[in-house]
């Protein structure tokens, strides 16, 4: 059970108010430039073979004009299984999103659980923080 993820269940008018803060947020976070050119995940117009060749090549020029090279690769898979909601409300603060935007997102997140149902056995309680 823990290989698999939860989905939501919510009401027609959770999703429609998710997608709009949703494309707030984005909105704010593209015009703001906060996220860094090198992050690639949940971008439009961004994938993992621009990433991959971004590697590749910068990898290459290294090689070609005898440059030292490290790398450090990390494995996130289910990371976001594992966000701290107050420090990710702590950095939606540092990025100018306040006051009833904040509130907003705090309330959604907060009091929330997930499990996984299978073959009629559901998986623990993993409680939000």
């Amino acid at each position: 059970m823990s290989n698999y993820r939860p989905i939501a269940l919510l009401t027609a008018f959770s999703k429609v108010l998710e997608k709009v803060i949703y494309k707030r947020l984005h909105y704010h976070i593209k015009n703001n430039n906060i996220l860094a050119k090198e992050q690639y995940g949940f971008r439009n117009n961004s994938c993992i073979e621009i990433a991959s060749y971004n590697l590749i090549n910068n990898t290459l020029k290294a090689i070609n004009n005898k440059i030292w090279l490290g790398g450090i690769f990390c494995d996130l898979t289910k990371a976001s299984n594992y966000v701290n909601y107050n420090i990710l409300l702590s950095k939606l603060e540092f990025y100018c999103m306040t006051g009833r935007a904040k509130n907003l997102i705090k309330s959604y997140l907060n009091d929330r659980y997930q499990r996984v149902l299978i073959k009629n056995k559901y998986s623990k309680n993993c409680f939000s923080e």
